[in-house]
């Protein structure tokens, strides 16, 4: 599609602004206003969430970035470790950056005395809206493609700087299907702020909206590399998924119960 959002020399110098990260920047400057807006909504204190946003940026980028090094494309990075630090390039997966993003934010409120499920809550549906704009990132780079298809939504990435090895038959658009899954995603999420019952209520509602969405758009990934369970079966992704869902709905179960109990007494 378009690689680069800005792409033009200037003086002999190539200036050039990746579309990948410039959503993301943009995904991450949006969903800190709007949990800023949420956190004084609720009467939380919003330095709170000025102080977790650079750990939260840190610990999301780091974790997505080491998952897609370590689970996904582990040859390529040891043949070209260079590669590693050019995060412009794409290159992440959202369950490595759920996992250190959620130790980043559980450490900072254990030591500033923060109920964590109930900030998790004030951040999860701005994050997910951030993440319906990294896929738009990807899709524009090229990344996280789709497998060749008839259908008539294919897209062709003619781009030679796309990150498609296939730039001649139309593929599924897998990044804006999973951006169309989590925007809906994020507007459910939105309204159940206002109507949880509990503190963690919007956060295992995302994961479990997540894991159902990711383990279906797996099926029409084309890009093989990132690494296969049980002969090819399921991708690492999957398997996350599937441990990851029941986990989940036991944890809120358990939870909520125990919230009504302790409610009774």
């Amino acid at each position: 599609m378009k690689p680069f959002i800005i792409d033009f020399h200037w003086l002999g110098y190539a200036i050039r602004v990746p579309s990948y990260g410039a959503m993301m920047v943009l995904g991450y400057l949006l969903g800190y206003f709007e949990t800023l807006r949420r956190a004084i909504r609720e009467k939380e204190d919003p330095r709170s969430i000025e102080d977790l946003f650079l750990i939260v940026i840190a610990s999301v980028t780091l974790g997505s970035r080491l998952f897609h090094v370590v689970f996904e494309d582990p040859v390529y990075y040891f043949q070209h470790p260079a590669k590693i630090f050019a995060v412009w390039e794409g290159g992440y997966t959202f369950y490595g950056g759920l996992l250190l993003g959620m130790l980043g934010i559980y450490f900072y409120c254990r030591i500033r005395g923060v109920n964590f499920l109930r900030l998790i809550d004030i951040i999860t549906p701005a994050a997910i809206f951030g993440s319906v704009l990294g896929r738009v990132g990807c899709f524009l780079a090229g990344c996280c493609w789709g497998k060749p298809t008839a259908m008539p939504w294919g897209v062709v990435f003619h781009d030679p700087l796309a990150m498609v090895p296939d730039h001649v038959h139309a593929l599924h658009p897998t990044q804006l299907y999973e951006a169309a899954g989590l925007l809906v995603l994020s507007i459910y999420l939105w309204f159940l702020c206002n109507r949880r019952k509990f503190d963690g209520q919007v956060f295992f509602s995302a994961l479990i909206g997540y894991a159902v969405i990711r383990f279906v758009i797996e099926f029409w990934r084309g890009d093989d590399y990132r690494g296969f369970i049980l002969g090819g079966a399921l991708s690492y992704a999957q398997m996350v998924s599937l441990t990851l869902l029941p986990f989940t709905i036991v944890a809120m179960f358990l939870y909520s119960r125990l919230r009504k109990s302790a409610n009774s007494l």
